[in-house]
């Protein structure tokens, strides 16, 4: 059988979202994948680990006749159905498992024999993967970076959001890692892995490059972002690069952490049996992370202050008593930390203001300048 291998840029399959199938293995797919993939593997993780044995004990010949014992009957034609049914669906698609070889050489040939044709790409998921990892360092090398900075609760994952939506370049890496960057910050779904972040951001790269604006917007993130690190060399030109420092009332901040924070939170609980108590022990858990930093007299009196508000809560279904707590925990422990931090940055700072007054620099903004 002639192999038919995918013959266009490799910048196109993720420029373009072509769809790919990954027919590795659940937990390799786990480890490391791509936004646009799906994975529907040749093998399950308990077939690839008998193969794995005998490949290492018998050689390949052997192991090759156990995968076709292992994989017949219906278990081999559900995955020619899975297979047959995205291809329909996604003409386009492309295959690949780990190295291009006989994982994507055998579902081809299946494949095949149904009348689809599939083409598979030449060196797989690592040849794809290195490619990503090449890409980000002339990425990071060759773009220039604004950073979106300011207090807790300024709204600059919205305003970077926007921005993005309305043509300029802007990269958000919470979105990329599934959390919001502080202690109170963990999504209910969990993080990627690190690799498929890594991946997800020089992704996000290919696809900023349509766009026509001079510089990269990325929000102002220590180099952990929950259990994520941003990548070295990403991270360190972020840490040189111009400031633009959102200053928004606190007032305005207090809401907007309380609908960001609490509001949106409270449809995870609202429908469980201890929904209050649980509700409580989601917040209570970060504050006890900081409770060093935060001092235990105020650790105290926000606990205090979140127990009356979730109180109020079961007895009003009103979230308005949670300011307490949010206004509390911005006084005593993100604002200071955070103007502590912007003093240590303040040469980088090309301007202050709202999100009006950060688009006005946009589009006069000249990186050589």
């Amino acid at each position: 059988m002639s192999l038919n291998y995918y013959q266009g840029p490799l910048k196109a399959l993720f420029s373009d979202n072509v769809p790919l199938i990954d027919v590795r293995a659940p937990v390799e797919f786990e480890n490391g994948a791509f936004p646009h993939a799906l994975n529907l593997p040749l093998l399950d993780n308990g077939q690839r680990h008998e193969i794995g044995i005998c490949y290492k004990a018998h050689g390949q010949k052997e192991a090759i006749a156990l995968g076709h014992r292992l994989v017949c009957g219906p278990d081999k034609s559900s995955k020619i159905e899975k297979w047959i049914n995205e291809i329909e669906s996604n003409p386009d698609c492309v295959l690949y498992c780990l190295r291009g070889g006989l994982r994507s050489q055998i579902s081809q040939s299946w494949i095949l024999e149904e009348g689809k044709n599939v083409p598979i790409i030449k060196g797989g998921y690592k040849r794809l993967r290195n490619y990503l990892i090449n890409n980000l360092e002339d990425s990071v090398k060759e773009n220039s970076f604004l950073v979106i900075s300011g207090n807790t609760g300024s709204g600059k994952t919205r305003v970077l959001n926007k921005l993005s939506k309305d043509g300029y370049k802007a990269i958000d890496l919470e979105g990329l890692a599934n959390h919001r960057g502080s202690a109170f910050g963990q999504n209910p779904t969990p993080q990627p892995s690190q690799v498929s972040f890594e991946n997800g951001i020089s992704i996000q790269f290919i696809k900023e490059e349509k766009k026509d604006s001079s510089v990269i917007l990325f929000e102002d993130e220590s180099i952990m972002i929950g259990q994520l690190q941003i990548p070295r060399s990403l991270y360190d030109k972020k840490k040189q690069s111009p400031i633009f420092v959102l200053r928004i009332p606190k007032e305005e901040r207090v809401e907007l952490i309380l609908e960001d924070y609490v509001k949106a939170v409270w449809p995870r609980y609202e429908k469980l049996e201890n929904r209050y108590e649980q509700f409580f022990d989601y917040f209570k858990l970060p504050f006890d992370r900081i409770k060093k930093r935060l001092g235990g007299l105020v650790h105290e009196e926000c606990l205090l202050d979140l127990q009356r508000a979730v109180s109020e809560q079961e007895k009003s279904d009103s979230f308005l008593s949670h300011r307490d707590w949010i206004n509390k925990l911005l006084i005593h422990y993100y604002d200071p930390l955070y103007e502590r931090g912007l003093a240590k940055k303040k040469s980088l700072v090309i301007g202050e203001g709202g999100a009006e007054e950060l688009r006005v620099i946009l589009n006069s903004y000249s990186p050589e300048e």
